[in-house]
């Protein structure tokens, strides 16, 4: 995308302030739900004892933990860094944006849920794409990004849930 496209963008949503409160809205509602409902999954799979936990613990751990060294390593720098704008809502970070570490995070524990739950699973692929778009409309991730995050983090998931010990 281009610094006109994300200009563009945020005139839109400047210009109309509903929209702007519902996209700010999208943007941390997903997160909070994605994470609540990961939650809520970890406290069924332990109140049932099922062996499923450790996996549903350890494979989205080990994504976050994995994306992270990746992001660091490559370091690219956000569009409002290298496009020279300010994103829609205020951010600082500077570099680590490929891939979002929310996109991958969000990929890892849906391809989790739909290994216990298939209908939580699709709800939570839902939400990480929601999320993805909501990094990408703010200006402080490229469509790349988001995608690269997303594909990382359900390969990563479910390759690690393939592991024999899961």
């Amino acid at each position: 995308m281009t610094e006109q496209r994300y200009r563009s963008i945020f005139a839109w949503f400047r210009a109309r302030p509903a929209a702007l409160r519902a996209l700010r809205w999208c943007q941390s509602g997903s997160v909070a739900a994605v994470y609540v409902l990961y939650f809520g999954l970890l406290a069924v799979l332990a109140l049932r004892r099922d062996a499923r936990l450790m996996g549903a613990v350890v494979v989205p751990a080990t994504v976050f933990v994995a994306g992270t060294a990746l992001r660091a390593v490559l370091n690219r720098p956000r569009p409002y860094e290298a496009l020279g704008f300010d994103p829609l809502f205020p951010k600082d970070t500077k570099g680590k944006s490929m891939p979002s570490r929310h996109c991958f995070s969000a990929a890892a524990i849906a391809v989790t849920a739909c290994s216990v739950s298939v209908p939580l699973g699709v709800l939570l692929w839902v939400l990480a794409v929601g999320i993805a778009l909501t990094r990408v409309l703010t200006g402080v991730h490229y469509p790349s990004d988001v995608l690269a995050g997303l594909a990382f983090g359900g390969i990563a998931a479910v390759l690690g849930l393939a592991l024999p010990v899961f």
